[in-house]
């Protein structure tokens, strides 16, 4: 009741004095504090009609368009902001940010550089600066960028698990454990990074330290599904294919509604000539995905092993309706197609 009180005796003293703008951001703060975004905007537009260059009510309402993924009145602000005050290091950070999330990597590089001139040793800006080559998939100079963050700040585990996802990426699965088990022992109740050291030990082939990360992280969070998933695909890598069918289906009794467990349990099922059971895990796989090329061509694979060529060309046929420009797959439904024709004929 009281911040009623105040949010309408603020309206009255800016219908009385439009000309104060400290009513103003104050009346914006407490929509701001509510995440009443809608009524800030509102708020800063009035203020901004009136005081045209406040640096200020500028940047926040950059700030809340870009939250609201309206990325086009983002930059419209914060580039009325930057014509005020060319010096400004959150206004050129935050160009960086908007025109990094449009994928306009040289705007985006150009603001990013221009923070730095502003303030060179900012760990921040070098991290965003690694996620802007590492989206243009320039490994190299994000594994640079990020190895500068850390240089300046080497106490962020968020930096180290960035710096990891690299090294992951470029098979360089060594230093990705290097920096893994840096972010992890930070904090040791983060079951992502848990996670993420455990799969890099799985890429180096150590599964007994793999083995002992994934169990850190069920125990962790016990209902987190992707541990489970690849713990289980790190079982299959090993050999050990008794477990991994195991750890898929409580991965399946966890989360219903993912079909990657269906599907990779499938595949290791397909391996043990269980190929009935592995059709009926795609066909439930089917019902959770909107892309169903993948799993149609599985079925057809499924069903020329049981030798039913009628029904192999049923999903091939269905998968070559999914994609028609997939020559492979035309391909293999037209022999597949004519052999069951001459095996009728004959």
């Amino acid at each position: 009741m009281h911040k009623e009180i105040l949010i309408e005796d603020l309206k009255k003293k800016i219908a009385q004095s439009p000309n104060c703008d400290e009513n103003y951001r104050a009346l914006a703060n407490i929509y701001v504090a509510d995440e009443d975004y809608e009524n800030a905007l509102k708020v800063y537009e009035e203020l901004l009609k009136n005081f045209p260059d406040d640096m200020q009510a500028l940047i926040n309402a950059g700030s809340i368009y870009f939250y609201k993924k309206n990325y086009e009145k983002a930059i419209e602000n914060y580039l009325r902001a930057n014509k005020s005050d060319s010096s400004s290091f959150a206004v050129n950070y935050n160009l960086g940010n908007v025109y990094a999330e449009i994928g306009s990597f040289q705007n985006a590089l150009k603001y990013y550089n221009k923070a730095l001139e502003i303030k060179p040793n900012t760990a921040d800006v070098y991290s965003a600066i690694g996620f802007l080559y590492q989206d243009n998939e320039d490994y190299q100079e994000a594994r640079r960028f990020y190895q500068k963050a850390i240089d300046i700040d080497p106490n962020c585990p968020e930096y180290h698990i960035n710096l990891a996802n690299i090294y992951q990426k470029i098979d360089e699965y060594a230093s990705a454990c290097e920096h893994y088990k840096i972010a992890y022992e930070y904090d040791e109740s983060d079951k992502k990074a848990c996670l993420c050291l455990a799969n890099a030990y799985a890429s180096l082939e150590n599964f007994s330290e793999a083995e002992k990360y994934f169990e850190y992280t069920t125990k962790i969070d016990p209902n987190y599904y992707p541990a489970w998933v690849c713990w289980a695909i790190a079982k299959a890598d090993e050999g050990d294919l008794d477990k991994a069918i195991m750890l898929f289906k409580h991965a399946i009794e966890l989360d219903v509604s993912k079909p990657n467990a269906y599907l990779l349990l499938a595949n290791i099922l397909i391996t043990q000539k269980r190929y009935q059971e592995a059709i009926g895990l795609y066909e439930k796989a089917l019902k959770l995905t909107n892309n169903g090329t993948k799993i149609y061509v599985l079925m057809a694979n499924a069903h020329m092993m049981l030798d039913e060529p009628s029904m192999a060309a049923k999903y091939y046929r269905l998968a070559m309706k999914e994609e028609p420009e997939n020559l492979e797959i035309k391909l293999i439904y037209t022999d597949v197609a004519n052999n069951f024709i001459l095996k009728k004929v004959g």
